[in-house]
C-alpha cells in the first residue's frame, strides 16, 4: 500500500468512527429536568464596543429569571467606547490593564456573587432559551462545566460561508461524543458554564496557554469532574472573514489545545474515558496529516493529470473534480471501467461521509440547505487544504515564537 493509501485509510477509519458515534449518539438520551440556579455571567471584553450592545441586550432578553442573574462585563485595558455602552446598559463593570482573557475571567469570577459562572464572549449573541438550558447539566453534582454551540451570524464571504458549514460539523462531532461517552470534547469557553467551586478548586482560568478554555476544561477533568456539550444552548458568534483573521484564530486555537493536551498529558491513559482519549489522538493525528496531506495531494493530482490534458475543458474537469464533491460521485461511476483501488475506496468513503455528516449537522443545528450551504458542501474539500496550511504554517512558525503565549 502507497503512502496516500495509508493516509486516505487512517482518515477514512477517523471519519468512519465519527460516524458511528454519531449513528449511536441518536439513540441516547440525556435529559435533564429544570433547574435555575442564580448565575453571574461573566462578559470579558477588548475593544468590543461595535459588539457589546448587542451581547448584553440578548442575555437581558433571555428566557431566565432576571432575580437569578447577574452580568458583569471585565473591560481588558479598551480604548473605545466599551465601558461606556456596558455603564449606559446598566450592569456590573471591572476594570484591568490590558492583561489578556484569562485573567479578565479571573477577575469577573473573583467578584461574582452566584455560585455558577456563564462566560459569553463580547460578541456572541445567544438565544432566548440558551442559559435555561446550558445550566441544565450542573443540577448533577458529577458535572463541573458545560460548554453551549456558537455558530455564525455573519455568514456572508466566501470564507465565513465555509466556516457556518464547519462550525455545524463541529458542534455535531462535540454533541455526539458527549451524549455518547457523557464527557464533552473540545471545550469552547465563548460560551460556558463553570461551577465557581470547580475554578477555585483547580486555581482558576488559566493563563499559561492561548486557548484557556480548553485548559481549564482538561485542569476540570483532572480534578475528577466531567464537562457536558449542550446542543440547544445556542449562541451566534462573528468568524473570521479574511484569511489572515481565520489564520491568527486558527494557529491560536491549534496551538494553544497542542499546548494544553501535552500541559494536561497524564490524561491520556487507558482509564480515560473514549471521548479524551479521541481528543488526544485527534488533535496530534490532523498535526501529522497537515504535513503529509499537501504532498500527498500533489501527487495524487500530478500522477493522473498528464491523462486529463488533451484539452481546455478535459483538463477544467480534471480539476473540478478534484477539488469538489463531485470527484467521489465520478469516480462511483467510473468503478466498472476502473475498478477499485485503496484511493477509491478510503478516499470516496471519506468524501461521502462527510457530506452525510455535513448534511446532518445542518439539520441538527436548525439550518437550511439553501445556496449558500450546498456550494460550502460541494467544495468544502479546498477549504480543508486551507486549513490543513494554516496548521503547518503554525507548527512551523511555532518553534520561532520567542514568547510562548499572547495576551488576546
Amino acid at each position: 500500500m502507497t503512502l496516500c493509501g495509508i493516509l486516505f485509510m487512517i482518515l477514512f477509519s477517523f471519519l468512519l468512527f465519527i460516524f458511528v458515534v454519531y449513528i449511536l449518539s441518536r439513540f441516547k438520551k440525556s435529559e435533564y429536568g429544570d433547574y435555575e440556579p442564580k448565575v453571574s455571567v461573566v462578559i470579558p471584553a477588548y475593544n468590543e464596543g461595535k459588539n457589546l450592545r448587542g451581547c448584553i441586550e440578548a442575555i437581558k432578553e433571555s428566557e431566565y429569571p432576571k432575580d437569578k442573574m447577574e452580568v458583569i462585563v471585565v473591560d481588558d485595558g479598551s480604548t473605545d467606547d466599551t465601558i461606556d455602552i456596558a455603564k449606559d446598559l446598566g450592569v456590573k463593570v471591572l476594570e484591568q490593564n490590558h492583561l489578556g482573557k484569562s485573567e479578565a475571567l479571573n477577575l469577573g469570577t473573583r467578584n461574582a456573587k452566584n455560585d455558577f459562572i456563564l462566560t459569553i464572549d463580547a460578541d456572541t449573541i445567544i438565544e432566548k432559551e440558551c442559559i435555561k438550558e446550558i445550566v441544565k447539566p450542573l443540577s448533577d453534582k458529577k458535572v463541573g462545566a458545560t460548554t453551549g454551540v456558537s455558530t455564525v451570524r455573519n455568514n456572508k464571504g466566501m470564507i465565513a460561508i465555509f466556516q457556518n458549514i464547519e462550525y455545524h460539523y463541529n458542534n455535531l462531532i462535540r454533541n455526539s461524543f458527549s451524549r455518547m461517552f457523557n464527557n464533552g470534547i473540545w471545550f469552547f469557553g465563548a460560551l460556558a458554564c463553570y461551577r465557581k467551586s470547580t475554578i477555585e478548586e483547580i486555581g482558576f482560568f488559566k493563563t499559561d496557554t492561548m486557548t484557556e478554555d480548553m485548559d481549564t476544561a482538561l485542569e476540570i477533568k483532572k480534578a475528577g469532574y466531567t464537562t457536558i456539550n449542550v446542543h440547544n444552548a445556542v449562541g451566534k458568534t462573528i468568524a473570521p472573514t479574511t484569511i489572515r483573521e481565520l489564520y491568527h484564530q486558527r494557529s491560536r486555537w491549534w496551538i494553544g489545545v497542542l499546548q494544553s493536551l501535552v500541559k494536561n498529558k497524564k490524561l491520556f491513559s487507558y482509564k480515560s474515558s473514549p471521548a479524551i482519549l479521541f481528543l488526544f489522538i485527534n488533535q496530534f493525528w490532523w498535526t501529522f496529516y497537515s504535513f503529509l496531506s499537501l504532498p500527498a495531494i500533489a501527487f495524487q493530482v500530478n500522477y493522473w493529470l498528464p491523462y486529463n490534458m488533451g484539452s481546455f475543458s478535459s483538463l477544467f474537469g480534471y480539476l473540478f473534480r478534484w477539488f469538489s464533491l463531485l470527484g467521489p460521485i465520478y469516480v462511483i461511476y467510473k468503478i466498472p471501467v476502473w475498478g477499485l483501488s485503496y484511493y477509491s475506496f478510503f478516499g470516496v468513503l471519506s468524501g461521502i461521509i462527510s457530506a452525510v455528516l455535513i448534511v446532518a449537522a445542518i439539520r441538527m443545528f436548525k439550518d437550511r440547505l439553501h445556496f449558500k450551504n450546498i456550494f460550502a458542501i460541494f467544495f468544502y474539500f479546498p477549504y480543508t487544504i486551507v486549513l490543513n496550511m494554516i496548521i503547518l504554517i503554525s507548527l512551523l512558525r511555532f518553534r520561532f515564537w520567542k514568547n510562548k503565549f499572547f495576551i488576546r
